[in-house]
């Protein structure tokens, strides 16, 4: 099967209209129906039910959608791999959950960038479920989550005690104000879920929630408000007396953990990267 096709069917996918991936892939509105209409030509099901303005995904469309997107991947880095193989340079893929990336994940990779600048990187942010799925297909090499996985052969290590406290845009804030109206739920996971439950069992349902701190970050710092935020991640704005903690509020600590391969070829890279 031509991965072109593949790649368009993703693209389709993402926009939910015909034209629109066109525009992205750089090719006319009949090609991309021309290679939707092989595609499942080839597969003997229809992928999408068209409607006037836009796309919807069939249910096989649906399952289709998931081995598309791991064909792509496992194709990239057969092709990565093979090219490499010509040359001395080392690939590392590794993959993050958002939270992880905004409190010390970054600052790692950027060590590793610049003490190994002939390494070939590959830097993801993902969910917990696709961090742990592709860790499983063997698609990253090491991947940092809040849960330990449950896979077979893989080495699992805590890496980082990562303390969560409770900001607010404004000075001075009792606890039971912080957690009003403009609290911001972040969903840093089912430890933090847990230990949030415990502190605040009687607390009212949050308005506003969000899956990446530092989305809650920007819409406090812009409208006003409080969440529970990485201490890496709001240093800055609370030295600059932008943002303040709330002095009542526990502290939630939440466990880091990376991941990867028993057997990987760059166990000996991987063991040096987490020790930095």
């Amino acid at each position: 099967m031509d991965t072109i096709l593949l790649e368009t069917f993703i693209e389709v996918t993402h926009t939910r209209n015909f034209a629109k991936a066109s525009d992205k892939l750089c090719i006319s509105t009949s090609t991309t129906s021309a290679r939707i209409k092989q595609l499942e030509s080839l597969l003997g099901v229809a992928l999408f039910e068209r409607k006037h303005h836009e796309v919807c995904l069939t249910p096989a469309g649906e399952r289709m959608e998931r081995h598309a997107r791991f064909i792509l991947n496992a194709w990239e880095q057969a092709y990565e791999d093979t090219a490499l193989g010509e040359t001395e340079k080392k690939r590392l893929v590794i993959a993050g959950v958002p939270g992880l990336w905004d409190s010390f994940l970054q600052d790692k990779v950027n060590r590793l960038y610049q003490t190994q600048p002939d390494l070939i990187l590959r830097l993801e942010e993902s969910t917990p479920l696709r961090v742990v799925e592709k860790l499983d297909q063997g698609l990253v090499d090491i991947g940092f989550v809040y849960e330990q996985p449950n896979i077979k052969g893989l080495i699992v290590k805590e890496v980082a005690s990562i303390p969560m406290s409770l900001v607010t845009s404004q000075p001075k804030q009792t606890l039971e104000e912080a957690l009003g109206a403009a609290y911001v739920r972040v969903e840093w996971g089912a430890p933090f879920n847990t230990q949030h439950e415990l502190a605040f069992p009687q607390r009212q349902l949050a308005n506003v929630r969000a899956n990446s701190g530092r989305i809650a970050l920007k819409l406090i710092l812009a409208n006003g408000g409080a969440a529970y935020l990485p201490d890496t991640l709001v240093q800055e704005h609370l030295k600059a007396g932008r943002l303040f903690k709330v002095d009542e509020a526990p502290i939630i600590h939440m466990k880091a953990y990376a991941a990867y391969r028993m057997h990987n070829e760059l166990k000996g890279l991987l063991e040096a990267f987490l020790s930095t």
